[in-house]
């Protein structure tokens, strides 16, 4: 993956974002603007390259978590 599509899959998640906030409950809201912020401000950093960092390959990695909702004690 390169920077270029590093940008295009960002700019994917936060119009699906922008699209969840109106079903947002009020109290996760806080947490989802934070995360479109951090967003938000690594696609200004990429906006800010030039041609050559834009082709260079960028390392990522997905972290995933378990959600308290699906997880049940017995």
């Amino acid at each position: 993956m390169n920077h270029i599509s590093q940008r295009n899959q960002l700019e994917i998640q936060l119009k699906s974002y922008k699209n969840f906030m109106p079903l947002c409950p009020a109290d996760s809201l806080p947490k989802l603007v934070n995360e479109m912020m951090k967003i938000h401000c690594r696609l200004e950093k990429i906006r800010e390259f030039t041609l050559e960092e834009l082709v260079e390959k960028v390392d990522y990695q997905y972290e995933t978590k378990q959600s308290k909702s699906n997880f049940k004690t017995v």
